[in-house]
Protein backbone atom coordinates (compact mmCIF):
# COMPACT_ATOMS: atom_id res chain seq x y z
CA UNK A 1 0.00 0.00 0.00
CA UNK A 2 1.71 3.45 -1.26
CA UNK A 3 0.74 6.42 0.65
CA UNK A 4 1.00 9.81 -1.11
CA UNK A 5 -0.44 13.50 -0.14
CA UNK A 6 -1.74 15.91 -1.39
CA UNK A 7 0.72 18.96 -2.87
CA UNK A 8 -2.08 21.87 -3.89
CA UNK A 9 -4.26 24.13 -2.00
CA UNK A 10 -7.69 22.12 -3.30
CA UNK A 11 -7.30 18.69 -5.81
CA UNK A 12 -10.59 18.18 -7.39
CA UNK A 13 -11.52 14.16 -6.97
CA UNK A 14 -12.91 13.04 -10.87
CA UNK A 15 -15.07 9.75 -11.69
CA UNK A 16 -12.93 8.88 -14.39
CA UNK A 17 -9.68 9.90 -16.43
CA UNK A 18 -11.93 10.82 -19.11
CA UNK A 19 -14.82 12.59 -17.03
CA UNK A 20 -11.90 14.53 -15.45
CA UNK A 21 -10.56 15.54 -19.27
CA UNK A 22 -13.45 17.42 -19.67
CA UNK A 23 -12.26 19.82 -17.59
CA UNK A 24 -9.05 20.24 -19.65
CA UNK A 25 -8.91 23.58 -18.92
CA UNK A 26 -8.21 22.53 -15.03
CA UNK A 27 -5.97 20.27 -16.02
CA UNK A 28 -3.57 22.87 -17.94
CA UNK A 29 -3.60 25.58 -14.68
CA UNK A 30 -5.28 24.27 -12.20
CA UNK A 31 -6.58 27.31 -10.43
CA UNK A 32 -10.02 26.22 -9.13
CA UNK A 33 -11.22 29.64 -9.00
CA UNK A 34 -10.24 30.74 -12.79
CA UNK A 35 -11.85 27.32 -14.02
CA UNK A 36 -15.02 27.87 -12.05
CA UNK A 37 -15.38 31.63 -12.84
CA UNK A 38 -15.63 29.96 -16.58
CA UNK A 39 -18.62 27.45 -16.03
CA UNK A 40 -22.01 28.59 -16.63
CA UNK A 41 -25.14 27.00 -14.84
CA UNK A 42 -25.62 24.53 -17.37
CA UNK A 43 -22.00 23.54 -16.75
CA UNK A 44 -22.47 23.52 -13.40
CA UNK A 45 -25.41 21.20 -13.08
CA UNK A 46 -23.98 18.90 -16.02
CA UNK A 47 -21.37 18.21 -13.31
CA UNK A 48 -23.65 16.94 -10.81
CA UNK A 49 -25.87 15.30 -13.49
CA UNK A 50 -22.92 13.03 -15.01
CA UNK A 51 -21.64 12.99 -11.41
CA UNK A 52 -17.93 14.00 -13.17
CA UNK A 53 -16.60 15.45 -9.98
CA UNK A 54 -16.92 13.35 -6.75
CA UNK A 55 -15.24 15.35 -3.83
CA UNK A 56 -12.06 17.41 -3.46
CA UNK A 57 -8.62 16.76 -1.31
CA UNK A 58 -7.26 19.30 0.39
CA UNK A 59 -3.36 20.30 1.12
CA UNK A 60 -1.61 17.37 3.31
CA UNK A 61 -4.70 14.86 3.02
CA UNK A 62 -3.46 11.73 2.40
CA UNK A 63 -4.23 9.19 -0.19
CA UNK A 64 -3.95 5.56 -0.94
CA UNK A 65 -2.38 5.21 -4.40
CA UNK A 66 -4.35 2.30 -6.18
CA UNK A 67 -3.09 2.99 -9.69
CA UNK A 68 -1.81 5.38 -12.26
CA UNK A 69 -3.04 5.70 -15.73
CA UNK A 70 -0.88 8.46 -18.17
CA UNK A 71 -1.22 11.50 -16.26
CA UNK A 72 -3.94 10.82 -13.52
CA UNK A 73 -3.62 8.20 -10.27
CA UNK A 74 -7.02 6.59 -8.90
CA UNK A 75 -6.39 7.25 -5.25
CA UNK A 76 -8.95 6.43 -2.24
CA UNK A 77 -8.95 9.78 0.15
CA UNK A 78 -8.18 8.62 3.82
CA UNK A 79 -9.63 11.17 5.86
CA UNK A 80 -13.30 10.86 3.62
CA UNK A 81 -14.94 7.84 4.81
CA UNK A 82 -17.38 6.31 2.56
CA UNK A 83 -19.58 3.54 2.30
CA UNK A 84 -18.14 3.29 -1.36
CA UNK A 85 -14.27 1.87 -0.47
CA UNK A 86 -13.40 1.22 3.30
CA UNK A 87 -9.93 3.02 2.15
CA UNK A 88 -11.18 6.36 1.93
CA UNK A 89 -13.35 8.07 -0.88
CA UNK A 90 -12.31 6.91 -4.19
CA UNK A 91 -11.45 8.51 -7.46
CA UNK A 92 -8.97 10.20 -10.14
CA UNK A 93 -7.13 13.54 -9.64
CA UNK A 94 -3.54 14.48 -11.85
CA UNK A 95 -0.30 12.58 -10.52
CA UNK A 96 1.46 15.83 -10.39
CA UNK A 97 -0.90 17.36 -7.89
CA UNK A 98 0.49 14.60 -5.47
CA UNK A 99 4.18 14.13 -3.81
CA UNK A 100 6.09 10.94 -4.75
CA UNK A 101 5.88 9.82 -1.15
CA UNK A 102 4.32 10.06 2.09
CA UNK A 103 7.44 11.05 4.82
CA UNK A 104 6.78 10.61 8.07
CA UNK A 105 8.79 12.43 10.72
CA UNK A 106 11.13 11.28 13.75
CA UNK A 107 9.48 12.81 17.04
CA UNK A 108 5.89 13.36 17.76
CA UNK A 109 4.15 16.18 16.45
CA UNK A 110 0.71 18.04 16.83
CA UNK A 111 -1.81 19.17 13.94
CA UNK A 112 -4.00 22.10 13.75
CA UNK A 113 -7.33 23.07 11.57
CA UNK A 114 -7.88 26.16 9.55
CA UNK A 115 -10.84 27.77 10.22
CA UNK A 116 -11.05 30.95 8.06
CA UNK A 117 -12.13 30.59 4.72
CA UNK A 118 -8.62 31.41 3.21
CA UNK A 119 -5.58 31.14 4.88
CA UNK A 120 -2.21 32.18 2.95
CA UNK A 121 0.36 29.63 3.40
CA UNK A 122 3.70 32.07 4.23
CA UNK A 123 7.45 30.31 3.20
CA UNK A 124 10.85 31.22 5.27
CA UNK A 125 10.53 34.49 4.18
CA UNK A 126 7.68 36.00 4.82
CA UNK A 127 6.12 35.44 1.41
CA UNK A 128 2.68 33.72 0.46
CA UNK A 129 3.48 31.04 -0.96
CA UNK A 130 -0.01 29.27 -1.22
CA UNK A 131 -3.34 29.99 0.13
CA UNK A 132 -5.06 27.39 1.91
CA UNK A 133 -8.97 26.72 2.55
CA UNK A 134 -11.18 25.89 5.43
CA UNK A 135 -10.61 22.70 6.66
CA UNK A 136 -6.95 22.50 6.00
CA UNK A 137 -5.09 20.14 8.74
CA UNK A 138 -0.84 20.76 8.90
CA UNK A 139 1.31 19.61 11.02
CA UNK A 140 2.99 22.43 13.21
CA UNK A 141 6.57 22.52 15.02
CA UNK A 142 6.20 25.89 16.92
CA UNK A 143 4.28 28.68 17.47
CA UNK A 144 4.81 32.02 19.06
CA UNK A 145 1.75 34.76 19.59
CA UNK A 146 1.51 35.50 15.82
CA UNK A 147 2.55 32.61 14.12
CA UNK A 148 2.57 28.85 13.40
CA UNK A 149 5.37 26.88 12.57
CA UNK A 150 3.93 24.36 9.84
CA UNK A 151 4.93 21.26 7.78
CA UNK A 152 3.51 20.76 4.60
CA UNK A 153 4.20 18.77 1.58
CA UNK A 154 5.81 21.92 0.26
CA UNK A 155 8.45 22.12 3.04
CA UNK A 156 8.44 24.16 6.04
CA UNK A 157 6.26 27.52 6.11
CA UNK A 158 3.93 29.49 8.65
CA UNK A 159 0.97 30.25 8.81
CA UNK A 160 -1.35 33.34 11.04
CA UNK A 161 -2.41 31.77 14.26
CA UNK A 162 -5.28 33.78 13.78
CA UNK A 163 -5.95 30.79 10.98
CA UNK A 164 -6.87 28.38 13.75
CA UNK A 165 -8.71 30.15 16.73
CA UNK A 166 -12.29 29.46 16.80
CA UNK A 167 -14.12 33.26 17.91
CA UNK A 168 -17.45 32.40 17.32
CA UNK A 169 -19.75 32.05 20.03
CA UNK A 170 -22.16 29.41 21.57
CA UNK A 171 -22.24 27.52 24.49
CA UNK A 172 -21.53 24.16 22.45
CA UNK A 173 -20.21 22.88 19.73
CA UNK A 174 -23.72 22.71 17.74
CA UNK A 175 -23.79 26.51 17.98
CA UNK A 176 -20.56 26.75 17.00
CA UNK A 177 -20.90 24.46 13.36
CA UNK A 178 -23.99 26.88 12.73
CA UNK A 179 -22.24 30.19 13.11
CA UNK A 180 -19.16 29.13 11.17
CA UNK A 181 -21.46 28.06 8.66
CA UNK A 182 -23.75 31.13 8.82
CA UNK A 183 -20.16 32.81 7.25
CA UNK A 184 -20.32 30.98 4.16
CA UNK A 185 -24.05 32.40 3.78
CA UNK A 186 -24.01 33.95 -0.09
CA UNK A 187 -21.07 30.56 -1.29
CA UNK A 188 -22.00 28.95 -4.75
CA UNK A 189 -22.85 25.64 -5.17
CA UNK A 190 -20.72 23.21 -6.52
CA UNK A 191 -21.44 19.34 -7.13
CA UNK A 192 -18.42 17.69 -4.81
CA UNK A 193 -17.23 20.55 -3.16
CA UNK A 194 -15.96 21.04 0.21
CA UNK A 195 -14.39 24.55 0.29
CA UNK A 196 -15.99 27.81 0.23
CA UNK A 197 -15.02 28.07 -2.93
CA UNK A 198 -17.98 25.73 -3.65
CA UNK A 199 -20.13 23.55 -1.22
CA UNK A 200 -22.51 20.90 -2.13
CA UNK A 201 -25.02 19.50 0.46
CA UNK A 202 -22.98 17.10 2.25
CA UNK A 203 -19.58 19.05 1.21
CA UNK A 204 -20.62 21.84 3.29
CA UNK A 205 -21.51 19.70 6.40
CA UNK A 206 -18.90 17.78 6.30
CA UNK A 207 -16.35 20.60 5.80
CA UNK A 208 -17.51 22.29 8.96
CA UNK A 209 -17.51 19.56 11.15
CA UNK A 210 -13.85 18.55 9.52
CA UNK A 211 -12.81 22.45 10.77
CA UNK A 212 -14.29 21.62 14.25
CA UNK A 213 -12.35 18.10 14.43
CA UNK A 214 -15.27 16.12 14.03
CA UNK A 215 -14.80 12.76 11.46
CA UNK A 216 -17.86 12.59 9.76
CA UNK A 217 -18.54 11.09 6.61
CA UNK A 218 -18.22 12.53 3.23
CA UNK A 219 -21.66 12.00 1.55
CA UNK A 220 -25.31 12.43 2.63
CA UNK A 221 -26.50 8.94 2.76
CA UNK A 222 -23.48 7.84 4.96
CA UNK A 223 -23.73 10.84 7.29
CA UNK A 224 -27.65 9.48 7.88
CA UNK A 225 -26.61 6.39 9.21
CA UNK A 226 -24.00 7.30 10.97
CA UNK A 227 -25.26 9.96 13.03
CA UNK A 228 -26.83 10.04 16.63
CA UNK A 229 -30.29 9.85 15.88
CA UNK A 230 -32.49 13.30 17.03
CA UNK A 231 -36.22 13.19 17.29
CA UNK A 232 -38.15 16.59 15.05
CA UNK A 233 -38.60 18.13 18.67
CA UNK A 234 -35.31 17.78 20.16
CA UNK A 235 -33.59 19.58 17.26
CA UNK A 236 -30.82 21.87 18.21
CA UNK A 237 -28.57 24.57 16.27
CA UNK A 238 -26.03 22.69 14.45
CA UNK A 239 -27.83 19.23 14.12
CA UNK A 240 -28.25 17.55 10.69
CA UNK A 241 -31.73 17.51 8.87
CA UNK A 242 -31.89 14.65 6.13
CA UNK A 243 -34.31 14.63 2.83
CA UNK A 244 -34.85 11.68 1.34
CA UNK A 245 -37.34 10.26 -1.95
CA UNK A 246 -40.27 8.73 -1.47
CA UNK A 247 -41.65 10.95 1.34
CA UNK A 248 -38.51 10.59 3.26
CA UNK A 249 -38.40 6.91 3.58
CA UNK A 250 -36.06 6.30 0.33
CA UNK A 251 -32.54 7.26 -0.24
CA UNK A 252 -31.44 10.04 1.12
CA UNK A 253 -30.48 12.95 -1.35
CA UNK A 254 -29.94 16.36 1.10
CA UNK A 255 -29.01 16.99 3.62
CA UNK A 256 -28.56 20.64 5.90
CA UNK A 257 -27.96 22.03 9.05
CA UNK A 258 -30.51 23.39 11.57
CA UNK A 259 -30.31 26.88 12.20
CA UNK A 260 -33.04 26.83 14.82
CA UNK A 261 -37.20 28.54 14.33
CA UNK A 262 -37.82 25.93 11.91
CA UNK A 263 -34.96 26.76 9.44
CA UNK A 264 -31.82 24.77 8.04
CA UNK A 265 -28.99 26.30 6.57
CA UNK A 266 -27.78 24.68 3.47
CA UNK A 267 -26.11 24.36 0.19
CA UNK A 268 -29.29 23.50 -2.32
CA UNK A 269 -28.18 22.94 -6.00
CA UNK A 270 -26.00 24.13 -9.13
CA UNK A 271 -26.96 28.22 -9.59
CA UNK A 272 -27.78 28.57 -6.17
CA UNK A 273 -25.76 29.57 -3.15
CA UNK A 274 -25.70 28.34 0.44
CA UNK A 275 -28.71 29.72 1.88
CA UNK A 276 -30.96 29.69 4.33
CA UNK A 277 -34.78 27.87 4.03
CA UNK A 278 -37.72 27.63 5.77
CA UNK A 279 -38.24 23.26 6.74
CA UNK A 280 -41.78 24.06 6.05
CA UNK A 281 -41.32 24.90 2.40
CA UNK A 282 -41.93 22.21 -0.24
CA UNK A 283 -40.33 20.21 -1.17
CA UNK A 284 -38.86 19.39 2.02
CA UNK A 285 -41.52 19.16 4.57
CA UNK A 286 -42.77 16.19 2.60
CA UNK A 287 -39.31 15.09 2.26
CA UNK A 288 -38.31 15.09 5.79
CA UNK A 289 -36.36 12.12 6.77
CA UNK A 290 -34.77 12.62 10.03
CA UNK A 291 -32.03 14.60 12.31
CA UNK A 292 -28.54 13.07 13.46
CA UNK A 293 -25.87 14.96 15.44
CA UNK A 294 -22.36 14.48 15.70
CA UNK A 295 -21.05 17.24 17.87
CA UNK A 296 -21.69 15.73 21.21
Amino acid sequence: MEIRRVKVPTAIVWASPTKAKVAQAYFNAPDIATWLAQLSVADQAALADQNTMVTQALLNDRVILDQVQGDCAHVFVKRQATRLERRGYPGWLPVRQLTARDQELDYPTTTVRLVQAETPLLDDQGQVELTLPLGTVLTTTGQDAQHIQVLTPLGSGQISAQAARLTLGGVDDGDRLLALGREFLGTPYLWGGITPQGFDCSGLVYALHRALDYAIPRDAQDQFTSGYPIAPESLAPGDLVFFAHDHGTGAIHHVGIYAGKGQMLHAPKPGETVTLTSLAQAPYAAEYAGGRRFWQ
